[in-house]
């Protein structure tokens, strides 16, 4: 996996799957300005879960270490839910989704789904789906494009999802304004929010790298305690309780 921690351009192991490039071609639904993403449903089948579990062990896991130090605070807040959850980080790196899977382990990342923009990483198959089997991702809108809601779906399934909730990463390492669409999935499924900081990964590999620095620098990955809905509570307002846990666990890591 040459490029595992950017999206990969197409390489031999997949041109040697034809079946891959028939299935994650279609189906296809129009996105913003009309033009079509590719879905990628067939990775959550249990096959392509099983292979994703095969090869983020042999692949992901190997890598990973080879590359960075992590070192992950409270994950076992996550063995208390006993259901999906939105599990919500801060975003400033391609390293951010490998980082939290691996925080995760092998038993917790098994049905977590990774929320990926549908504009880069879902407009060709090819980014669609290697990033889809190898990771995870599924396509969401960030501006609210038309078509079925796969986010809703896949915590009715009851897969847990990584959203990133400032709708992209920030390029100062910065954390910026969180956007309400966690939030509402949340609020409307009645699932937890699970607030994680990441600390690191934007020294590690800043935007507009594909590759980490050298010298395996240090990333830490904490989890917050879940976050519940209230009672009559708006979108906006749970927004700003989950932009405020990631603040304080960014603060504290």
């Amino acid at each position: 996996m040459a490029r595992l921690m950017g999206i990969p351009r197409p390489t031999r192991i997949v041109r040697a799957l034809p079946s891959l490039r028939k299935r994650s071609t279609g189906p296809s639904e129009p996105g913003e300005g009309g033009r079509a993403v590719h879905r990628n449903d067939w990775v959550r089948s249990a096959p392509a879960t099983t292979v994703r579990a095969t090869l983020q062990r042999v692949l992901m896991t190997p890598l990973m270490k080879s590359q960075v130090r992590l070192h992950v605070h409270d994950v076992e807040a996550l063995d208390r839910l006993g259901t999906a959850a939105v599990l919500v980080a801060n975003h400033s790196s391609h390293l951010d989704a490998p980082v939290i899977l691996e925080a995760l382990g092998p038993r917790r990342r098994r049905r977590v789904a990774i929320a990926a923009a549908a504009d880069y990483f879902f407009d060709v198959w090819w980014r669609a789906a290697p990033s889809g089997l190898v990771i995870g991702t599924y396509p969401l809108e960030r501006r609210g494009g038309r078509g079925q809601n796969p986010s809703a779906q896949l915590l009715a399934d009851g897969w847990s999802l990584v959203i990133f909730a400032e709708g992209g990463r920030s390029y100062t390492g910065e954390m910026r304004p969180f956007k309400k669409g966690a939030a509402y999935l949340a609020l409307d499924a009645g699932v937890p929010v699970v607030p994680i900081a990441l600390r690191g990964t934007f020294d590690a590999m800043p935007p507009k790298k594909n590759w980490p620095v050298k010298g395996r620098p240090p990333i830490h990955v904490t989890f917050g305690e879940p976050l519940h809905g209230r009672e009559g509570e708006k979108a906006g307002e749970f927004t700003t309780r989950i932009e405020e846990a990631v603040a304080k666990l960014l603060a504290n890591s």
